[in-house]
């Protein structure tokens, strides 16, 4: 009996062993403040060279109608890491402030924990910004700077939600300026550091010595160390690379200062190209291309920090296919590049349109590992696994895809149609809000994106009947706390309506 029981065991830990090394690993590299615009290959008018993430498109599907949950960070990062729309949580608006508490609410499963329960190791080497319990001086947890501990642990944050491993400087642009690793700093910052103009960094305190421009170069070097150390191994590895470019501080390292010849943005640009490169070298390096699958995306369009102007002078166009820019409800504020590579699934130089969100990567990751979601997990997150296996599937994954601008103003967006609940911009480029609201422009912006794709006729008055019909999914989506097929769930406080929404509260 007992060699039965043991043979059987042993059968039972084969299969599961075979089943984990059938598991694909998974590497999310999302950039930081890059437009759709910003890859050689999906914009013949570039004007810098992008060699890596042209051999990404090559080599795998591209979409060119995808979009970020919101035109800023924090909230898209949430949405990546939850499946769940960020405008469903407590922020409502802008971002995680400097010292901030955790977003990502206790309890929710996340994209690491779905992937830790099914055997991963995990690690998020980068930008976090989504908020840490900050250690107080004589215990608990503070959101002032001058109480908290420096030399405590950081709790919360990355390995809160899942995480194994963290090693990043949390926002590479504001204090502290100092390594976190696993919830401990590299330090005590102490000294107040002034960064000089042209970094567009903030000020503040940080470790001596401390230089903007190590900070891509080491997030890279550790992501690549990471995805060697793991390829040795057998159990399956999920690594989130959030990196801190093109996002200010401008920063290109010394490899890279100059090399465009155009500016030091243009610099930045191409290093970011050169990292993806280098992860993408790492996996092939390492052998395991065939069961690796890697998405690249990025949080939002491109932050007026590039200087379009001055760009445009010199040959270098990233607004040549959108209108606007980063913080925007214009596609410029939202559509992004989303790339991704799995030889033997994805089939080389392929390419999708259909309209898809960054909270879709979570739903795809659970099916490319075959996990249930649970109906109170992932609610607005569809899978992709379909048309990376065929892109030529043409009914539309999502009934309409939800964007949302800095000032928490929404987009709906439903095949060719798009509303914006604003008059003007609803972030940063002309008009602004407040503009278009002085010019007597009407409240609400309708466009037919396949005939007007840089948005200059607003329909909403000639077709008002599209526009209540987007308007009443909207309303769907918030009072149902979902958007896809499920039981209604909860948004924060149970919240079915605040100042953003485009209806009166008890309508």
């Amino acid at each position: 009996m007992g060699s039965r029981v043991g043979a059987v065991l042993a059968a039972a830990m084969v299969s599961v062993a075979a089943q984990a090394a059938e598991k694909p690993n998974i590497i999310v590299i999302l950039a930081d403040d890059m437009g759709v615009d910003s890859v050689a290959e999906l914009n013949e008018k570039l004007g810098i060279k992008t060699p890596h993430l042209d051999k990404m498109v090559k080599g795998g599907i591209s979409f060119g109608d995808a979009h970020s949950g919101s035109a800023v960070c924090t909230p898209t990062r949430y949405g990546v890491l939850t499946g769940r729309y960020s405008w469903r949580s407590r922020l409502k608006s802008g971002i995680v402030g400097k010292w901030e508490r955790p977003l990502i609410e206790e309890g929710r499963l996340t994209l690491p924990r779905m992937l830790k329960e099914q055997g991963y190791d995990t690690a998020c080497i980068g930008k976090w910004h989504l908020g840490w319990n900050w250690p107080k001086k004589g215990g608990g947890y503070t959101q002032k700077q001058g109480e908290i501990d420096f030399t405590g642990t950081i709790e919360g944050g990355a390995m809160g939600c899942g995480f194994d491993y963290y090693f990043g400087d949390d926002v590479p642009n504001w204090p502290p300026f100092v390594w976190i690793e696993n919830g401990k700093m590299s330090g005590v910052p102490d000294t107040n550091l002034k960064f000089a103009a042209h970094y567009g960094s903030n000020n503040g305190i940080g470790l001596k010595g401390w230089k903007l421009e190590d900070v891509l170069p080491e997030i890279t070097r550790r992501s690549v160390k990471y995805i060697d150390e793991k390829a040795k191994t057998d159990d399956p590895f999920f690594l989130y690379f959030p990196m801190t470019s093109p996002h200010t501080p401008i920063a290109p390292s010394e490899q890279f200062k100059g090399k465009s010849g155009i500016s030091a943005y243009a610099d930045f640009l191409m290093e970011t190209d050169w990292c993806v490169g280098q992860v993408l070298e790492a996996v092939e390096r390492n052998g395991i291309s065939e069961n690796t699958l890697v998405i690249f995306t990025t949080d939002n369009g491109t932050s007026p920090k590039a200087k379009f102007e001055e760009l445009r002078e010199k040959g270098v166009e990233l607004q040549e296919h959108w209108r606007g820019y980063k913080a925007d409800a214009f596609e410029g504020g939202h559509r992004v590049p989303f790339i991704a590579v799995w030889p033997g699934v994805i089939k080389p130089g392929t390419k999708s349109s259909q309209t898809i969100s960054l909270v879709d990567i979570m739903a795809t990751c659970a099916d490319a590992t075959d996990y249930q979601l649970p109906e109170t997990a992932a609610e607005d997150s569809v899978s992709l696994l379909g048309v990376f296996k065929d892109a030529s599937t043409e009914k539309p994954l999502h009934e309409a895809v939800i964007c949302h601008s800095v000032s928490g103003q929404f987009v709906v967006r439903k095949g060719k149609w798009k509303i914006l609940f604003c008059p003007g911009s609803g972030g940063w480029s002309s008009p602004k809000d407040a503009q278009a609201k002085k010019q007597g422009l009407p409240d609400w912006q309708l466009y037919d994106l396949l005939s007007d794709p840089k948005e200059t006729t607003n329909l909403v008055n000639s077709r008002p009947e599209v526009a209540e019909e987007l308007k009443g999914i909207l309303k769907k989506y918030v009072e149902a706390g979902r958007s896809t097929p499920g039981a209604p769930q909860a948004n924060h406080n149970q919240q079915s309506w605040w100042p953003q929404l485009p209806w009166k509260k008890g309508e």
